[in-house]
Formats: C-alpha cells, structure tokens, sequence
C-alpha cells in the first residue's frame, strides 16, 4: 500500500495502518473510512505514535441504571436529610 494521499488507503505499518498527524488532517475522511471498515489507524508524529484510532467496541456495556440500583437499596425515598442540607451543614459558615 502507499501512502495515504497518494494512494487513498492508510499505510500498513506490521498489522496496523498508520498516518501521519498532516495526512490525518488533510484526509480526516479516508481515514475515518479506514476505521469504519473495522480496521485500527495509528497516527504518527515525527514517526511516533501519538494516537490510535479504533472502531467502536459494538459489545460495549450499557450504561448502569443507578436509579434502579439506588431504588433497590433505599427503596422509592431514603430517609433522612436531603443531601444538599448535609452537603450545606458540613461546609459551615463561609
């Protein structure tokens, strides 16, 4: 493969393509087409690597509900004092 610019593809540097910062900057949509087929890009700067662009993990986890944990633990309503007047109560007088 050649170089990024000249022939349109990420350069392949062992088993991860790479680009220069300039190419990324130049390029940025080739090669977010080189990470969106799933493939990793290295970005070099003076021919070391400063970042690596991957695709989005697909299997990544929701988000946890803490609300649902929250209400499981401490049912629909704690008991007692609201946060915010312990938060108040421990900063004192400013």
């Amino acid at each position: 493969m050649g170089r990024l610019i000249a022939a349109g593809a990420c350069v392949m540097m062992s088993n991860m393509k790479t680009a220069t910062v300039r190419e990324v900057q130049h390029n940025l949509s080739k090669v977010l087409s080189c990470v969106a087929r799933g493939e990793e890009v290295a970005v070099l700067r003076r021919g070391k690597m400063v970042a690596r662009l991957v695709p989005p993990d697909p299997r990544a986890p929701a988000s946890p509900d803490f609300l649902t944990r929250a209400q499981a633990v401490w049912g629909d309503k704690p008991e007692g004092h609201p946060l915010s007047q312990i938060v108040s109560e421990s900063r004192g007088e400013r």
